[in-house]
Parts: structure tokens; C-alpha cells; sequence
């Protein structure tokens, strides 16, 4: 991996520094900000806050794309990217977001685009100051006292019921002109299915005692899904199982307010959560977004033995709503390609982070929701992991 040089970095903040000066967004410093591989984010101090629906922001968010990976100069990615998180966001103004459950009352919110330059490919974003992520809370010490009680229950709950929520959204006639325009974005439907359907097998033949008999379906599964994401894209939504999709829904583009976390009683004021990240988004099969989170936060789980995880991934399910078998069969396929790839998400060159037969197990629990679901053993699905998701009550007949 070779990463910008000091000296290179240093130019690249003042030519961003330069192009900002004359504009209502012109900072007096950008301080880098970790968590991201793919775009040079910052958070940028405005030399004058900016009135910002009655509020006075001091900082934004500035993110600059460009033809390569941010941590890897060496790996070339499509910096159209940065055109299609513009439109989304854009879109998404119009999104409701506002969600009411037992618990109490949420709103998920999408950051606003101020500024975005086309030659540059520089965004200037609403900056969500005071949050963490839900992966960095989740790894926490102090997990128990940010998400005590039924949090994990209720946070995974509002988050389900928030995508569904955008899911349906996005199906709808009105939106049909966004789903052309952006479901356009090729460059990172081939990224997602590099990172996923196209590694999975090579993955797990770096250990071939986990394969055990089953090369036949993993091969099956990968080409019909190699084909899904390099073949023809459907201009129209497909029963509920395809549509617009985040494309990259994990839980480190989840933020929660600092503190514990609540659901407010007063409608008027609902608790927030932010969706980041959108660069990602595409035309494709919604078990992407349903089934990389839940492998995301099972990740915690199995090798950090994060133990919030899986009342969240149980509330997660709840939000999400019933869904149809062909769905739900596909959510275990996705869920399990995701949980194998954690093998890549990571530096390849250095030695496992975990005790080997840690490691092996989860190759396992991916091959197995791989298998399973792609011969629609339900059975077997309701005691696995997502079992909840396999219930009969849960399940569209």
C-alpha cells in the first residue's frame, strides 16, 4: 500500500485551503480525519460560521475524491463516485425520516451538501459534531453505559425500520428519475462485487478444510452473482428484492449523538441518528444493505466478543420488517459472503489479528449462511445467527 507522501498530503490541504478562500466555506484550517480508505476527508474550521437553518456551524466536513484509493494511490477508483453521492444527497432532502416506535421517537438524517465542485471533486458537508460511529461505540469499554439496558435492542431497531423505511422510499414512482441517475454508478457496483462475490472463494481457499464439499455451490453462487453485478441493470424496482441501495451499510457510517443512548419521549424532538457515506450508492439487491450490517455487527461479536451485538442485529431484523423468503434466502447468502470478506478488510500483509481457529470458524459461519441459504434450508437458517429473520411470523407467504 503506498499512501500519499507527508509532502503530497500537505499540498493537497493547501490547494483545498486555496479553492475554499473566496467562498462562503473558506477555512482557516482542515484537521484529517480517520475512519475513511477511500476520499481525503477533513474537518475544516470556517474562518465565519455558517447560519445554517438558525444554527451557527462552525466546522463542515470536506471531502475530496480523486482516482485512486486515499490510503493507496497504487489502486485506481472511479472518482465519478463523488457525482453520485451529490445527487443522493441532494435527494435526500426531500427523504422523510422520522420514525416512531414503542420505545419512543427518531430521526435519521443524511448530512446536507453545501458545496460540491466538479473539476476538484470537493464536497463541503454538513459536519455531525459531538458523535461517534456505531462500530467505534460498539468496540467501546464503555459500550454498556453508551447503549445500557434495551439499547442495542431499540438502536438496532430504529436503524431497521429506517432502511426499510428508505428502501420502500426509493421504489416509489416519484423517485423513478433518481434510480436512473444514480443507479448508474457503475464504477462502485464493480467495487462492491470486487470486494465481495469476486474474493469470497479465494478467501476461503486459502484455508481449504473449510470448504469441505461445498466448491460446487460457492461457484454457483459466485457466478450467478459475478453476473447480477456486471450483467445489464433493470431500469425498473424488482418485487421489493431490488432497487436503490446505500451500498455501504456497516456500522462505521452509523453516528450516534455522544452519551447514552435514548429514544426521546417528545415527538417534537426526536433522538438522532446519521447516515453517512452515500458515495456507494447503486441499483442492486437489497440484501446488500440488510445483510452487510448484520454481518458488520456479528463481526463484533465473534471476534471481539462484543455481546451488545446481537440484541442489536435481533432489533435490526424487528425494524426491518417481514420479508419475503426470496429476500430473506438472499440476506443469508449476502450475510455470509460479508463475514467471510472481513478476511480482506484488513491489512493483508500482516499477520492474523486473531487465533487461527477464530478465524476458521467465522470462514465457517460465512460458508454455512452461504450454503444454507442458496438451497433455501430454512431449517437450519432459524437456529443460525439471523435465525430471528427466519421465523415463520416473520417470513411473507
Amino acid at each position: 500500500m503506498a499512501p500519499l507522501t507527508e509532502t503530497e498530503e500537505q499540498t493537497l490541504v493547501q490547494q483545498v485551503l486555496d479553492q475554499l478562500a473566496s467562498s462562503s466555506y473558506a477555512c482557516s484550517a482542515l484537521a484529517k480525519l480517520g475512519g475513511g480508505t477511500a476520499n481525503f476527508l477533513y474537518r475544516g474550521t470556517l474562518k465565519e460560521p455558517l447560519l445554517d437553518g438558525g444554527d451557527n456551524t462552525s466546522t463542515v466536513i470536506v471531502k475530496v475524491s480523486t482516482g485512486f484509493v486515499a490510503t493507496n494511490k497504487d489502486f485506481p477508483l472511479d472518482v465519478s463516485r463523488c457525482e453520485f453521492e451529490k445527487s443522493m444527497l441532494s435527494a435526500l432532502d426531500g427523504f422523510p425520516k422520522a420514525i416512531s416506535t414503542s420505545g419512543g421517537h427518531v430521526i435519521v438524517k443524511a448530512p446536507k451538501i453545501f458545496s460540491f465542485d466538479e473539476k476538484t471533486h470537493t464536497q463541503v458537508l454538513q459536519d455531525f459534531a459531538d458523535t461517534a460511529d456505531v462500530t467505534t461505540i460498539l468496540e467501546s469499554p464503555s459500550v454498556n453505559e453508551t447503549l445500557p439496558g434495551s439499547g442495542p435492542v431499540s438502536l438496532g431497531l430504529s436503524v431497521g425500520s429506517w432502511l426499510r423505511m428508505f428502501h420502500n422510499w426509493t421504489a416509489e414512482p416519484a423517485q423513478s428519475a433518481l434510480a436512473s441517475q444514480v443507479g448508474a454508478n457503475e464504477g462502485m457496483r464493480k467495487l462492491k462485487c470486487l470486494i465481495t462475490y469476486d474474493s469470497f472463494i479465494e478467501i476461503l481457499e486459502r484455508h481449504p478444510e473449510v470448504i469441505e464439499g461445498t466448491m460446487d455451490i460457492l461457484k454457483e453462487v459466485q457466478a450467478t452473482m459475478q453476473n447480477e453485478f456486471n450483467g445489464p441493470q433493470p431500469t425498473e424496482q424488482d418485487g421489493g428484492v431490488r432497487g436503490l441501495i446505500h451500498g455501504d451499510f456497516w456500522g462505521g457510517n452509523i453516528l450516534l449523538p455522544s452519551g447514552p443512548w435514548t429514544e426521546s419521549r417528545d415527538p417534537a424532538k426526536p433522538t438522532e441518528i446519521f447516515v453517512i457515506d452515500w458515495e456507494n450508492v447503486q441499483f442492486g439487491h437489497r440484501a446488500v444493505d440488510v445483510g452487510g450490517l448484520l454481518a458488520d455487527l456479528y463481526e463484533r461479536n465473534h471476534f471481539k466478543g462484543v455481546e451488545a451485538s446481537i440484541p442489536a442485529m435481533k432489533g435490526f431484523i424487528e425494524g426491518y420488517g417481514p420479508l419475503s423468503e426470496d429476500l430473506a434466502y438472499r440476506v443469508a447468502v449476502h450475510t455470509g459472503v460479508h463475514l467471510i470478506c472481513w478476511y480482506y478488510r484488513r491489512n493483508r500483509n500482516a499477520p492474523l489479528p486473531h487465533p487461527l481457529p477464530k478465524v476458521l470458524a467465522a470462514l465457517s459461519i460465512g460458508r454455512d449462511l452461504i450454503v444454507k441459504g442458496w438451497t433455501k434450508d430454512k431449517t437450519w437458517l432459524q437456529t443460525s445467527i439471523i435465525g430471528s429473520m427466519f421465523a415463520d411470523e416473520n417470513l411473507l407467504k
